[in-house]
């Protein structure tokens, strides 16, 4: 899942790049609804927060997601980020500024999915 304003934007384009299935939204409340109905549930949601409200807006759309228990794994891309973070833990979200370049995209992608391809190729 892919929060965004920018449809046709970066974010988009890089993760399409990648191979990924990407569904859009452009409102928030459509977007965590979207995943809290998905019964096979998605594996990455991807928040272009500046558009939304930025960390703060993130922190409660996560905060929504963990009360109802959805497992997927976390990018945040805001302006309000100096630097990159890429944390250890699994339910921890990776967070890029923006703008991000594609090899700091590509590097939180493969980051936040690092756990995925030792799964997929047991």
């Amino acid at each position: 899942m892919l929060l965004t304003d920018r449809p046709e934007g970066p974010s988009a384009q890089r993760l399409a790049m990648y191979g990924c299935l990407v569904d859009v939204e452009d409102e928030v409340y459509a977007a965590l609804a979207s995943i809290l109905d998905d019964p096979m549930g998605y594996d990455l949601f991807v928040m272009d927060c500046d558009a939304f409200g930025g960390i703060d807006a993130a922190e409660r759309a996560i905060a929504t997601l963990i009360a109802a228990d959805a497992r997927m794994r976390v990018i945040l891309i805001s302006q309000e980020f100096d630097i990159p973070a890429y944390p250890m833990g699994i339910r921890t979200a990776v967070c890029l500024p923006d703008p991000v370049s594609e090899a700091g995209f590509r590097r939180g992608f493969d980051h936040v999915l690092r756990d995925r391809s030792a799964i997929t190729m047991m």
